[in-house]
């Protein structure tokens, strides 16, 4: 997943959305290929967080455009 030498590994994951705030504050939505699931992640300073963004009935919200 990490491999930056071989580039067919990278495919999973993409970055939708990247939002910066501050110097060293950076907000992401990610695409995870295989699932279609949507992920945000929160990075504030050397902390942070990775949460599945869900609908409004609490399910798993899927990605509607075919990337």
């Amino acid at each position: 997943m990490f491999n930056k030498e071989d580039k067919s590994q990278n495919n999973r994951f993409k970055a939708i959305d990247d939002y910066s705030y501050a110097l060293a504050v950076t907000s992401k939505i990610i695409l995870d290929n295989g699932t279609i699931t949507n992920y945000l992640i929160n990075i504030e300073d050397y902390a942070g967080g990775i949460t599945v963004l869900l609908d409004k009935d609490g399910n798993t919200m899927f990605s509607q455009v075919k990337l």
